[in-house]
């Protein structure tokens, strides 16, 4: 690695460390401004009006896309590795997961941890709701006015207007 490259590598780890041992913790407005101006320089795009409350974990900031209005309640985990996309005036609720990557495990012979991991992007459309604690899966997309009931597991997609809940989720009904 040359200097340029190791440098820009020190300052991605300090910015890192800033953010998730001081600036993830500061509550309130005053948090919340600073989380937005650390997303602003970090996150691929986040837009006007988005709040990113306490303790929210965010793995490949620049692979992440944020819309306007969107609001991210806390302990909510970002894994951007394989690219995260959220639609205007989405909610999510606190401990919330969304992953974008994972292990492989199609060799019997191979031991999970030895055969690496894949991603693939989540997308979630505008003006959703998701629910507190739902965990959505690697290459999942939820359509536009989607609510995901508290403590599902996304494993499939969603269409548009739909309510859905359970492990996995299920469609319930439509908006």
């Amino acid at each position: 690695m040359d200097d340029c490259t190791v440098k820009t590598r020190k300052h991605e780890i300090i910015s890192w460390l800033i953010y998730t041992h001081i600036l993830s913790r500061i509550p309130y407005s005053l948090g919340n401004k600073c989380r937005t101006r650390y997303a602003r320089k970090n996150l691929k795009d986040i837009g006007e009006l988005s709040t990113i409350s306490t303790n929210v974990r965010l793995l490949s900031p620049n692979k992440i896309t944020i819309g306007s209005s969107v609001g991210i309640a806390r302990d909510v985990t970002l894994d951007g590795r394989g690219g995260i996309e959220i639609g205007d005036f989405t909610l999510i609720g606190f401990e919330s997961v969304l992953l974008t990557s994972t292990h492989n495990y199609s060799s019997k012979e191979t031991p999970i941890a030895k055969q690496g991991m894949y991603s693939k992007p989540v997308k979630i459309g505008k003006d959703c709701w998701i629910g507190a604690r739902v965990m959505v899966l690697p290459g999942i997309e939820i359509g536009d006015g989607c609510i995901i009931g508290a403590n599902s597991v996304v494993t499939k997609n969603i269409p548009s207007y739909c309510v859905a809940a359970g492990v996995p989720a299920r469609v319930i009904r439509e908006r």
